[in-house]
This record gives C-alpha cells, structure tokens and sequence, in this order.
C-alpha cells in the first residue's frame, strides 16, 4: 500500500476590511511554498517555507513598495541577509553668491534715481 499524498490547501486570510494579510498555501496544515504578508492591504513580507519551516528566500517592502532587506533561510536558520544602500538624496545646488558691493550699489541706484526725461 502506498503512502497518502500530501494535502495541500491555498491560504487566504483576510483582515477585517476584507484585504489580504496572508496568502499562500499549506501542506498537511503548515506553511509551505511562498507565502506573502500584507500590512494594510500593501504587500510587507514575502517569505519561503517547506513544511512549516522557513527554507529559502525572504524580502522585507516598505510602504512605498522598495525591498527593504533581503534574507536567505535553510532550515528555518537564517544564512544572509542584505540591505540595499539607502537611497542617495537628491543633490542640493549650491547657496548662490551673494551680491558684491558693486552689484548693490547699483540696484540701489537704479531704484532711487530715475532717468532723466528729454534725455537731460
């Protein structure tokens, strides 16, 4: 007689406004596969299990969707994680100069003098 097949069951749990925290599948009722996890209806976490034990790749998103860090399972051991480098900022222009001397003097004057009418 040959041993049952494995039972496995697509996983779907929803949060109380109806969106999805977990979603993957279950083997004889533990995790197994990729399994993702939701934080208000965005995805969060993506996570690979085999039998209830994490085994394999896992990625941290934040809200705006970038990875976060990314982390290698064997046996539910952890075996590396990385951080993408931050994101550079963009580059501040530099302060402009200030006006010389000789550039005030002469927004100044043209502000108090007028020009003469008739050319006079």
């Amino acid at each position: 007689m040959s041993a049952p097949e494995p039972h496995t069951e697509p996983l779907l749990l929803l949060d109380a406004k109806g969106r999805p925290e977990v979603e993957g599948q279950t083997l004889e009722g533990k995790l197994d596969g990729l399994v993702r996890f939701y934080a208000d209806g965005r995805l969060a976490m993506t996570a690979t299990y085999i039998a209830g034990v994490l085994d394999g790749p896992m990625a941290s998103y934040g809200a705006d969707g970038a990875v976060l860090a990314e982390m290698l399972y064997r046996d539910g051991e952890k075996i590396s994680e990385t951080t993408p480098p931050p994101p550079q900022p963009a580059p501040v222009p530099p302060p402009a100069e200030p006006p010389g001397l000789g550039q005030l003097l002469k927004q100044w004057l043209a502000m108090k003098l007028k020009p003469a009418k008739g050319g006079h």
